[in-house]
């Protein structure tokens, strides 16, 4: 039996467990998955972001150039589909999923590199690559950022402990200009490798002090530039306005998302709230968990206690600010990191015992992942198949439209899970889309209560007396729309 050592642990592992399935896993259900992300439709601010077409669409360029200059391949993403909008969205959708892959074989690396144990490394890449906390990213539009940021962040940490510094620094600049989160990894690789024993005192300190210049020399250029007025940006409040209780309820989602593959639509979406479903997946997920945490002695070694750090220092920019269902993501590659360090250096587990509870994990996320991919599938289909309603009965484009959008203050929605017809219908956006961006239509838009929804008639009518040529209003309904013009017939 082969002898694994590492950071002053050694353990036997049985000679078959030493092969390395994960990496098979990954590849033969990538078909599959690219298949099914491939089909899921925009919806909401999936129209309006950077990576869309919309920003190439409109006609002042100086209104993307503050983004452009920030997130230069998101800009980038977006002047080709923009060029080229037939390839709007499965272009966005085969990127991510591409880097999230490729983040998952680089954990993969990454725990070789450290010397983590054959099944730890399966387990800790499997864990990562199909965890539920990475469905706000991957199964969205517009995480192509913060999947890159993950990418080019874990290439600087394996860049680094293979002793590559100047590629290490490139990575870091690159996870930056992907996303601005990307910047926390210039501390990571230091205190990673510190935690390993992989660089002496004087070396992590030296190295903690280029990567938080780094980061210090980012933001006194991005802060000069923006404050001084040569490229002006508007902040988003939501992201500074949030209370101590806000970002309790904030550390609370981090921690569950991250470690607990529950089936979160059946416990926080009141519409498919299911506790049978969420006690299923709970209890599923149990016996890995208790395995690894009562493995409690290597909380206490510096390894691990060095990762820890690391996991909160990627997490520190949405902790700080506002973690929303995509931002789970930022950390879990570095709480996979974790899970396979745990594995690796635990010698009293029992091998059936361990890969019986991570089959169940695996199950219950499994289960989660599925149920989230076809709720927001059908959220899709539900603008498809309004907008197309809105084309099938406009002889020719119009060139003034006007969307009326109900808005139901006690409907909810669940992230890009499960929107609202009002979220996936865009603001009329969704019909330009689904014309393939051919249609020219100007379109204006009004928000009423549902509360005012009398007050539909009266709009549309001075809408349609003062130059446009149809109103379009949407409202609670997922299957209907309505469609009012100069004739005096409603269509519905």
């Amino acid at each position: 039996m082969p002898m694994v050592k590492h950071a002053g642990f050694s353990i036997h592992m049985p000679s078959n467990i030493t092969r390395q399935p994960a990496i098979l896993i990954i590849l033969l259900s990538l078909p599959f998955i690219l298949w099914g992300v491939c089909g899921i439709g925009p919806t909401f601010d999936d129209y309006t972001t950077l990576q869309s077409p919309w920003y190439i669409q409109i006609s002042d360029p100086g209104y993307f150039f503050p983004d452009a200059v920030r997130r230069p391949f998101d800009f980038l993403l977006g002047c080709i589909v923009g060029w080229w909008p037939a390839l709007f969205p499965v272009l966005n959708h085969l990127f991510i999923i591409i880097g999230h892959t490729l983040s998952a074989l680089l954990i993969f690396a990454i725990c070789k590199q450290l010397n983590f144990s054959s099944i730890a490394t399966n387990i800790a890449s499997i864990f990562f690559f199909f965890s539920p906390a990475i469905l706000g990213a991957t199964l969205a539009c517009d995480g192509f950022n913060q999947t890159y940021a993950q990418f080019w962040g874990l290439l600087s940490l394996w860049c680094y402990l293979k002793g590559k510094r100047k590629l290490w620094i490139a990575c870091i600049i690159m996870a930056a200009l992907s996303k601005e989160n990307g910047l926390a990894w210039a501390v990571v690789s230091p205190v990673v490798a510190y935690g390993f024993g992989l660089s002496i005192r004087r070396d992590a300190l030296r190295h903690l002090g280029i990567g938080l210049l780094i980061a210090v020399a980012y933001f006194i250029i991005y802060l000069t530039i923006t404050y001084t007025g040569i490229i002006p940006v508007e902040y988003d409040e939501q992201y500074m306005d949030s209370s101590f209780t806000d970002h309790l309820k904030d550390f609370a989602q981090l921690m569950l998302y991250t470690w607990v593959p529950v089936d979160f639509m059946s416990l926080v979406y009141p519409p498919t709230r299911n506790w049978l479903l969420v006690a299923s997946t709970l209890l599923l997920s149990l016996p890995f968990l208790l395995l690894l945490a009562g493995q409690w002695r290597q909380f206490r070694t510096l390894p691990f206690l060095s990762l820890v750090v690391a996991f909160f220092i990627l997490a520190s920019p949405h902790l700080v600010t506002l973690v929303s269902i995509m931002h789970n993501y930022a950390a879990l590659s570095m709480a996979a990191i974790i899970v396979g360090f745990i594995i690796s250096n635990t010698a009293s587990y029992r091998v059936k015992l361990l890969f019986i509870s991570f089959a169940l994990f695996l199950a219950a996320a499994l289960f989660t992942d599925v149920r989230h991919y076809y709720a927001a599938r059908q959220s899709g289909l539900t603008g498809q198949r309004l907008a197309m309603q809105a084309i099938s009965a406009a002889p020719q484009p119009p060139r003034h439209a006007f969307c009326i959008n109900i808005d139901n203050e006690d409907e909810p929605r669940y992230s890009n899970f499960c929107v609202r017809p009002v979220d996936a219908f865009a603001w009329g956006l969704a019909v330009k889309h689904y014309s393939h961006y051919t249609w020219k239509t100007t379109i204006s838009e009004a928000i009423l209560s549902q509360y005012n929804e009398r007050q539909v008639t009266a709009i549309a009518d001075s809408a349609l007396s003062h130059g446009t040529d149809v109103v379009w209003v949407v409202g609670h309904n997922a299957d209907s729309l309505t469609i009012i013009t100069k004739q005096p017939t409603i269509h519905e």
